[in-house]
């Protein structure tokens, strides 16, 4: 699989505060500029990216429970949500 590109959107509403972009690579996590088109988009509220990034929130957990919201592609998703078990990310 290649590499897949994740950004993490923190909105209030509709309206983007930011954006963060990530990349994987041989199953490493790591920050990339933003720009690009991402394969899966995770979206949030300022609330739920300060618990993410804290750890007290896992992605996985956001996600199932219907805090964190996901588009693009799920196959990619899969893989993906088991890497970033038990480790905060910076978003």
């Amino acid at each position: 699989m290649s590499a897949t590109r994740v950004d993490f959107v923190v909105a209030q509403g509709k309206k983007e505060l930011r954006r963060v972009a990530m990349q994987v690579e041989h199953d490493e996590i790591v920050p990339v500029a933003a720009g690009e088109q991402a394969d899966i988009t995770f979206t949030m509220t300022e609330q739920d990216a300060q618990a993410l990034s804290s750890g007290d929130l896992d992605l996985s957990v956001g996600f199932m429970r219907g805090q964190i919201k996901m588009a693009g592609d799920f196959g990619r998703l899969l893989h993906f949500l088991p890497l970033t078990s038990g480790h905060p990310l910076k978003v």
